[in-house]
């Protein structure tokens, strides 16, 4: 039986846009300087007080981004800026130093807890994927001051629920002990679970913190990301995280636009100025994408990863997955039940990573690259897709290596030659390459779609 109390419609609800960052890394081509000023604009017109900036760590265009916010004064006094940054002390370092100076902003640390993605990707267990979350928490505390600390335990929902409790645990304790004002977001990364779930989860962990902010970021995977968040209200949660329409990675987030236009249909008011047609036409002129697309199970983007943290998972579990069992983090179904081809379901720009470009050499091409290669093509591509904000087609990135590949040293071999034909449904390859002065030719043939 759920036991809700009735006063939780009188809670005031913080409202946190993702546009420009969930929403942002969700577009095929990323948004430039100047939508991303007017989509700033627009939500700071609609009166949304936090809002989540990007990553700053991970490509220029956020950094160029909130640095142009900052130097201009564009923040207003009453918002709240927030950023991302993942569990390196060299990217946490970066991003603390943008913060420098600002009052009202939120550092935001994420790393995965779930079973799946400790033993694929992490290539951890409990103990250690503990240890190390409380390290980085407890790095990020001792260096800042004047700066609300947020954590996300990245899939939650699929985590074991006691070493959820124990991790959020520490993290609110650690915060209290040493001061520090603290939000613990609980996200639902991959929607796999019905809402009564997710709403009990939240409520073991809500009896199992100390003195700090809970706060939701759902997706909609299964179309029930609205639900989700209204379950999340009702058990006592102040703050949701989601985007204007509903866009972000696959079949999107919550939508602010209906959260707050279900609270107005009942009569309370959410502090948001109403959202107009003319204001929502502004919008989608910026992200440009048909919403369409982003129909629950069967639309492809539901299938289609642009994060560089998800494409390296997925590049991970794919590897190393058994044939006639689908367990591919980020994917609950095999897209070729909706005849949707696995070759697509990484595409890059900006936002996307090492683990992208791995995958697609290694599914396209046949070809497993080491770091040093991959290094090497991830930095011409990352600046391509930032100059030009396209995706980069996976036949560009094929061009990259192919033009660029000739006489290119990597550590103590050379590559010399390298060639592509077609023969019917064929792909035949050759790699020659010079190895301790010695010339070693590598062919390859298989069959694609």
């Amino acid at each position: 039986m759920i036991k809700i109390n009735s006063n939780y419609l009188n809670n005031k609800i913080i409202w946190v846009s993702e546009d420009l960052r969930d929403g942002n890394q969700s577009l095929i081509s990323g948004l430039n300087i100047k939508e991303k000023i007017k989509i700033w604009n627009l939500l700071i017109k609609l009166g949304f007080k936090q809002i989540v900036l990007g990553f700053p760590s991970s490509n220029n265009h956020d950094y160029n981004f909130i640095k142009f916010l900052i130097k201009n004064n564009l923040i207003p006094n009453d918002v709240i800026i927030s950023i991302l940054t993942p569990a390196k002390k060299k990217l946490i370092d970066f991003s603390i130093k943008i913060l420098y100076n600002i009052n009202n902003c939120i550092i935001h640390l994420y790393n995965s807890i779930s079973k799946n993605q400790r033993k694929i990707v992490f290539k951890l267990n409990k103990k250690k994927t503990f240890f190390f979350s409380l390290k980085n928490i407890y790095y990020i505390i001792n260096k800042i001051k004047n700066i609300t600390f947020q954590y996300s335990p990245e899939s939650f929902s699929n985590s074991e629920l006691f070493f959820s409790k124990k991790i959020s645990y520490y993290f609110s304790y650690l915060c209290f002990k040493n001061n520090i004002n603290s939000i613990l977001n609980l996200p639902m990364t991959i929607e796999n679970c019905l809402p009564i779930k997710y709403y009990k989860m939240i409520k073991f962990i809500k009896k199992n913190t100390i003195n700090t902010i809970l706060s939701v970021h759902i997706h909609n995977d299964m179309s029930n990301a609205i639900s989700n968040s209204h379950f999340a209200i009702s058990n006592g949660i102040k703050r949701i995280e989601g985007t204007l329409l509903g866009n972000g990675e696959r079949t999107g987030n919550c939508s602010l636009m209906i959260m707050i236009y279900n609270y107005y249909n009942i009569g309370i008011n959410s502090d948001i100025k109403i959202i107009n047609k003319k204001l929502i036409n502004l919008y989608n002129n910026c992200i440009n994408i048909n919403y369409n697309k982003r129909c629950s199970w069967y639309s492809n983007l539901n299938y289609v990863a642009f994060s560089g943290s998800h494409q390296d998972a997925i590049f991970k579990s794919y590897y190393y997955k058994k044939k006639f069992i689908w367990n591919i983090l980020y994917l609950t179904i095999n897209p070729k039940i909706f005849f949707y081809k696995h070759k697509n379901i990484i595409k890059i720009n900006s936002q996307s990573g090492r683990g992208g470009l791995k995958f697609i050499f290694w599914y396209n091409y046949k070809l497993f690259l080491n770091i040093f290669f991959i290094n090497k093509i991830y930095n011409i591509v990352q600046n391509l897709s930032e100059i030009l904000m396209i995706e980069i087609l996976k036949e560009n990135i094929f061009n990259i290596i192919y033009y660029r590949s000739i006489n290119m040293y990597f550590n103590n071999f050379k590559i010399m030659n390298f060639s592509i034909s077609y023969i019917f449904n064929f792909k035949i390859i050759i790699l020659n390459f010079n190895k301790n002065n010695k010339n070693i030719l590598k062919f390859f043939m298989y069959y694609y779609e």
